[in-house]
């Protein structure tokens, strides 16, 4: 009986890359497709489609500081039957998250926005709007240059008083250190005005002068 041959099956499999690169393109095309709709497939033509109208005040102008502090120092029962730990939770996509970070992170990211059936593009601003953000601009320049003078002239007369101090401050260091001269002066000086007699007595051997005998 001829001997069984093994059979080699250790080669890699080839991927078709093109192939690959192709499914991937669609996939981001449809992706990108679902962001600009909303998250939803885009319905085909010619089919009447009710869409939610969107304010910009609803999107931007949301206060969830307040309902998280409002949370602090507070105690939650879990009910361990309904599958929920403790955490914050996302009322429109039903996640759990840990710590108030992630659940600022999660509100504001793609996955949030797309279960409100909003888009993360920028909304493209009118000429309106770009006047009158120039015109705020100019004016906010207007108040800090004029609030500039008035700190510029605060700040020189600040200046000055601090000169007019540091004048005072050397002039009367000057003054004592004349004095201070003048009693060094005062020390070393002989004093002519003790008696040569009592200054015998005292021990004083002569205050600098000399007598010369009469012949």
């Amino acid at each position: 009986m001829a001997p069984q041959q093994a059979i080699d099956n250790t080669q890699r499999r080839k991927w078709d890359k093109e192939e690959y690169a192709a499914k991937a393109k669609e996939r981001e095309r449809l992706e990108d497709e679902k962001e600009k709709n909303g998250g939803k497939i885009r319905p085909p033509a010619g089919a009447i489609v009710e869409r939610k109208v969107l304010s910009v005040d609803s999107v931007i102008q949301r206060d969830y500081k307040k309902e998280l502090e409002s949370r602090v120092g507070t105690k939650t029962i879990v009910n361990l039957d309904t599958g929920e730990g403790l955490g914050f939770k996302c009322e429109q996509t039903g996640v759990i998250l840990r710590d108030s970070i992630a659940y600022l992170d999660h509100i504001n990211g793609k996955k949030q926005a797309k279960a409100m059936g909003m888009s993360m593009r920028v909304e493209r601003s009118t000429v309106e709007q770009v006047r009158a953000r120039m015109e705020m601009i100019k004016n906010k320049k207007a108040e800090e240059k004029k609030n500039g003078v008035v700190d510029f002239n605060k700040r020189v007369r600040m200046a000055e008083e601090d000169e007019e101090e540091i004048r005072a401050r050397r002039a009367e260091k000057k003054k004592a250190k004349k004095e201070a001269e003048k009693k060094a002066k005062m020390a070393d000086a002989p004093d002519e005005g003790i008696d040569p007699e009592m200054a015998a007595m005292m021990g004083f051997g002569g205050f600098g002068t000399t007598s010369q005998k009469k012949s």
